[in-house]
C-alpha cells in the first residue's frame, strides 16, 4: 500500500513538473509569435496612446499617481490594440510577408492563417472589456469595427482607397483612447488629435516604397506602384521637410507654453524630419527605405513627446 502511495505521488509530480514544462513552452511561444506579430507596429501604435494619456495627465494638472495610472492602463489597451490590427493584417498577408517580412508568424510557420484567426476572436472580447474598465470603451469599439472592416476589405481589390482611413483611423483611435483613459477629451486634445493623425496618415504612403515587391507579387495596387516611387518619395519628403512648422505654427505656439521649449521641440523634430527628407530622396532599397521609415515613426513619437511638456 505505502509503495503503491508512493508511486501515485510520484507519478503526480510528474505529471506537474510536466505540465509547467508544456505552460513555459506555450508561454515561449506565444511571446515569441507575438513579438513577431507585433514588432514593425510597436513604435507607431503604443508611444501614441501612452504619450497622449501623459499629456491628458498634465494638461489637466492631474497628481503624479493619476499620471502613472493613465499611462498604465492607456499602455495595456494600445498593447491590445496592436494585437488585434496585426492579427487582421496578418491572416490574409502571408504571401506578402514571404517577400516583405519573412520572419513574421505565418511566413516563419509559427502560425497559420487559421491559427491568427482563432487568436483575433480571443482577444477581441478582452480588449473590448478592458476599454469599458478604462473608460475608453466608444474608441475601442470604433477601433474593433475598424479592424473588422480591414479584414474583409483589407485584401489587394480594396487596398489603396481603403490603407489611407486605416491610417488616419490608427492615429486617431488610439490618441483618443490614451487621453479618455486618464481625462475627458476637450477642445486642446481635438486640435492636436486632428491635426496630427491626417498629416502623419499622408505621409504614411511612404511604408508602400518599401514594400513594393510584396505588394506587386499579391496584385496590390499602392500608389507608390500607380504614380511610381519617385513621385512618393517627393511627397513624403516635402511632408517632412514641413513638418516643424506646421507643428510650430499650429501646436506649440497656441498651446502657450514658453518660446525656449517650442523653439528647442521644433528643432528637435525639426533635425529628425529633415534626416527623413534627405534619406527618403537619398538613399534608396529596402534596407535604407525601412530605416528612413522608422525614422518617421520617430518623427511622431517626438511629435507626441512634446504634447505633456508644453500643454502642461
Amino acid at each position: 500500500m505505502v509503495t503503491n502511495d508512493m508511486s501515485g505521488t510520484a507519478d503526480r509530480r510528474r505529471r506537474y513538473r510536466s505540465g509547467l514544462r508544456s505552460a513555459a513552452s506555450w508561454t515561449r511561444r506565444e511571446v515569441d509569435l507575438s513579438w513577431r506579430m507585433n514588432a514593425d507596429n510597436l513604435l507607431v501604435a503604443l508611444p501614441p496612446t501612452v504619450l497622449f494619456a501623459a499629456a491628458a495627465a498634465t494638461h489637466n494638472d492631474l497628481p503624479t499617481e493619476a499620471l502613472l495610472t493613465g499611462v498604465g492602463k492607456a499602455a495595456v489597451v494600445g498593447l491590445l490594440a496592436l494585437y488585434v490590427f496585426d492579427c487582421a493584417n496578418q491572416i490574409h498577408g502571408g504571401t506578402e510577408d514571404a517577400y516583405n517580412k519573412p520572419y513574421r508568424p505565418i511566413p516563419a510557420g509559427l502560425a497559420t492563417a487559421s491559427g491568427l484567426t482563432r487568436r483575433l476572436w480571443l482577444v477581441m472580447p478582452i480588449y473590448t472589456i478592458l476599454g469599458w474598465v478604462v473608460g475608453a470603451l466608444e474608441w475601442v469599439l470604433l477601433w474593433q469595427a475598424t479592424v473588422v472592416l480591414h479584414y474583409r476589405w483589407g485584401s489587394a481589390r480594396h487596398y489603396l482607397w481603403w490603407k489611407p482611413f486605416l491610417n488616419c483611423a490608427g492615429l486617431i483611435f488610439p490618441l483618443a483612447t490614451g487621453w479618455q483613459a486618464t481625462a475627458p477629451i476637450d477642445a486642446t486634445a481635438w486640435t492636436w488629435i486632428l491635426l496630427i493623425s491626417p498629416y502623419f496618415a499622408l505621409a504614411m504612403i511612404y511604408e508602400d516604397v518599401r514594400d513594393m515587391e510584396g505588394d506587386e507579387a499579391v496584385g496590390r495596387r499602392t500608389l507608390a506602384l500607380v504614380l511610381g516611387p519617385s513621385l512618393v518619395r517627393g511627397w513624403f519628403a516635402a511632408l517632412m521637410v514641413l513638418l516643424p512648422f506646421v507643428f510650430y505654427f499650429a501646436l506649440a505656439r497656441p498651446s502657450g507654453s514658453n518660446d525656449a521649449s517650442e523653439l528647442i521641440s521644433a528643432a528637435l523634430l525639426g533635425t529628425v524630419s529633415w534626416t527623413c527628407a534627405a534619406r527618403a530622396l537619398l538613399r534608396h532599397g529596402r534596407s535604407a527605405e525601412r530605416l528612413t521609415f522608422q525614422l518617421y515613426f520617430t518623427t511622431l513619437v517626438i511629435t507626441l513627446a512634446t504634447a505633456p511638456l508644453l500643454l502642461a
